[in-house]
């Protein structure tokens, strides 16, 4: 990852707090993220980093199948990214049955979270 999309990764990630710590810029601040990880993307269209981060924020903005092809997309490139997982898990919530879900989960249980990623919003109250 050149230094240029890693301050796009930290800006997209200041973003997302931002949206989950202040609801009035919830859809505004997330569409900037977005729109900063599809530029980081497009120059590096094969970083799971970016993918992941993507993955996550396309759950958050409720764009479950966009979210599920990038995350995939990262771990055909072979991520060893727990959160890559986590948040395919996320994105499958909706579409796939309980069990395919759980199983993209489990295969990221095993390992580490890359500090430059995060999870998708997850509340399993909701469910």
């Amino acid at each position: 990852m050149n230094d240029r999309n890693g301050m796009r990764i930290a800006s997209a990630k200041a973003l997302v707090i931002q949206a989950m710590t202040k609801p009035g810029v919830y859809d505004e601040s997330l569409r900037e993220a977005r729109a900063l990880l599809e530029a980081a993307l497009a120059d590096d269209p094969r970083d799971v980093a970016i993918l992941t981060c993507l993955g996550a924020v396309l759950c958050d903005l409720h764009l479950r199948a966009d979210a599920s092809a990038c995350l995939t997309r990262a771990i055909e490139l072979g991520s060893t990214d727990r959160n890559t997982f986590f948040n395919l898990f996320v994105a499958m919530l909706g579409p796939s049955t309980m069990e395919e879900a759980r199983a993209a989960l489990t295969r990221g249980t095993a390992l580490d979270a890359d500090p430059a990623t995060w999870e998708a919003y997850f509340d399993p109250h909701a469910m």
